[in-house]
């Protein structure tokens, strides 16, 4: 019975061949329109669109899309770890458009200090790194007093003004003569002799560092001269020579001729230069003679005048004397 069941099986498994023999199904291949046919690929850089990717394949893409991911994770946080050390908050939360906008607002370093142009203890930068301060911090600038001494502000940063003392006695007459203290030329002198009465009245001088003053009158300028009469009663005086002004004026004649005599003084004072003085002298037996100047001018260098004379005297020849006082 068993090889009968056998038997049955046989037969209809070689109807089966038979019919599928006979069965012609034509499938095509695959496309993004239709089903069918795909071959299988385990590419992932390719760009066709007839294969399927294996597991393989898969497997490949996800490996390298999760490293991408990985790579993209640890690169935020070294980013945001930057701009949280420059002082720009930033968390690992935000979007990388978030992040972008923060480090596209940070300001790069520029510029050109070295340590020289930054105070000590200071940190600065630049676009070559970081510089650290190298100028001494010395503190309160204060006040400096001026002594025999140089006083020596060393270089650095103060934090206040300084204050360099004036000193009001620094004056010509406070130093001595020949010496120049910050600009100032001495004028004192301490080795003069004069006393009042070495000055004219009206001026004064520092003698040891004293004031005094003058009481010396001046003498006054003099000068003298004689002229000769030529057998006239009038001559004209023109005297330019002097080295001063004359304010007196005295003319003198004490002398004789042919046994005429005549003598005595004229006395010109220039406060009141028109008054005319006269002297005389007498001939024995004879009337009186004299002799009288008129017409004065004194002026800078000499003055003018005119002598006459009465009766006979001058009609010979007589000696004048003239005197000029400043």
């Amino acid at each position: 019975m068993l090889n009968d069941n056998w038997d049955k099986i046989d037969e209809a498994v070689g109807q089966v061949r038979e019919e599928l023999a006979n069965v012609n199904v034509d499938i095509p291949d695959a496309s993004l329109r239709e089903k069918g046919i795909v071959q299988l690929s385990n590419a992932t850089n390719g760009t066709r669109e007839d294969v399927a990717a294996t597991e393989k394949a898969v497997k490949a893409a996800y490996d390298e899309a999760l490293a991408g991911k990985q790579l993209g994770v640890e690169q935020k946080a070294n980013v945001v770890a930057a701009l949280n050390s420059i002082g720009v908050a930033a968390s690992a939360s935000e979007t990388w458009s978030q992040l972008v906008a923060k480090m596209a607002g940070v300001i790069r370093a520029t510029g050109n200090a070295t340590p020289g142009d930054v105070l000590a203890g200071k940190i600065a930068s630049n676009q070559y790194g970081e510089i650290i301060g190298e100028i001494p911090v010395r503190g309160e600038g204060g006040t400096v007093v001026i002594g025999t001494r140089d006083i020596v502000k060393l270089s650095g940063y103060y934090s206040s003004d300084i204050v360099i003392k004036g000193d009001q006695n620094k004056i010509p007459n406070n130093i001595k003569y020949g010496i120049k203290i910050d600009g100032v030329e001495g004028t004192f002198t301490s080795d003069a002799t004069a006393s009042s009465t070495d000055l004219i009245t009206g001026k004064s001088a520092y003698v040891k560092g004293h004031k005094i003053v003058g009481t010396l009158v001046p003498k006054s300028k003099q000068a003298s001269g004689t002229v000769t009469t030529e057998y006239s009663k009038v001559f004209n005086f023109n005297i330019s020579n002097l080295n001063f002004t004359p304010s007196k004026l005295i003319f003198t004649v004490n002398n004789s001729s042919f046994g005429y005599q005549i003598g005595g003084s004229v006395f010109i004072d220039g406060n009141n230069p028109h008054v005319n003085l006269c002297g005389g002298g007498i001939q024995p037996g004879e009337v009186m003679e004299y002799f009288v100047v008129s017409n004065v001018s004194m002026f800078n260098g000499g003055f003018t005048a005119t002598a006459s004379a009465t009766g006979r005297a001058m009609d010979y020849r007589f000696t004048i004397t003239w005197t000029a006082i400043e």
